[in-house]
């Protein structure tokens, strides 16, 4: 019933936030406002999704002008995904949108609840995490 009720609220979130970008796709977008210049390969590894999953999903960010793909000067073999001025709007659009949402949305929860709350989702967390990476290691190594 948790999980049916998280996945309707994320949907949701989504559908309001943005129709025309996927979960990933948003992830993608604000992982390189924030964080600026990443490989596939690491979207692949923190997705935990294949290498053409990656290449798919990037191809449809560049197709809509957000994103672009940029080589390495120091090694050509290696191309970087960065966030184009477009996606930065697009992006500061959705984080707007998102504050806008979230409003008032914890104004009646208690002290306690909110302690209980943050609480439940740390142990979610975990507990996700344990099932990504069995040895314990947050490096994934």
């Amino acid at each position: 019933m948790v999980s049916r009720q998280m996945m309707t609220l994320v949907a949701g979130y989504a559908q309001i936030l943005d129709s025309d970008l996927t979960g990933p796709q948003y992830y993608v977008l604000q992982t390189l406002a924030n964080e600026g210049d990443q490989t596939s390969s690491y979207f692949a590894s923190v997705l935990n999704v294949t290498l053409p999953s990656v290449t798919n999903l990037s191809n449809k960010l560049v197709s809509k002008g957000l994103i672009e793909r940029v080589t390495s000067e120091a090694d050509r073999r290696q191309v970087y995904l960065r966030i184009t001025e477009r996606g930065r709007e697009m992006e500061a659009r959705m984080v707007e949108k998102y504050r806008e949402l979230n409003e008032g949305l914890w104004s009646d929860y208690t002290e306690e609840e909110l302690d209980l709350l943050i609480s439940a989702y740390a142990k979610m967390i975990d507990h996700f995490q344990l099932k990504i990476n069995p040895s314990g290691n947050r490096d994934g190594k």
